[in-house]
């Protein structure tokens, strides 16, 4: 599977039992972001891949942060809560 094709998120929910409308896609290029909207997951962006925040909210990116470390201090924003 190659991004922007959508397959290789629809093969792993559906391998892990999950709908792929239920799933985040966490990637750091435009053609990660593509393949997520095109799959329809909700599609996250970290500034680690060398594009811009501005290219990443083009190709789909609900949010954009710094790195995965940012991402994890803001998980209430994507919906995720953290485990009690």
């Amino acid at each position: 599977y190659a991004k922007p094709d959508p397959d290789l998120f629809l093969t792993a929910a559906q391998r892990i039992g999950v709908d792929i409308r239920d799933s985040i896609v966490v990637g750091d290029s435009v053609w990660d972001l593509l393949a997520a909207r095109r799959a329809r997951a909700l599609g996250i962006g970290v500034l680690s891949g060398g594009y811009g925040r501005e290219e990443l909210i083009y190709a789909g990116a609900f949010r954009v942060y710094e790195d995965p470390h940012d991402l994890l201090a803001h998980l209430d924003e994507v919906g995720v809560r953290r485990p009690l």
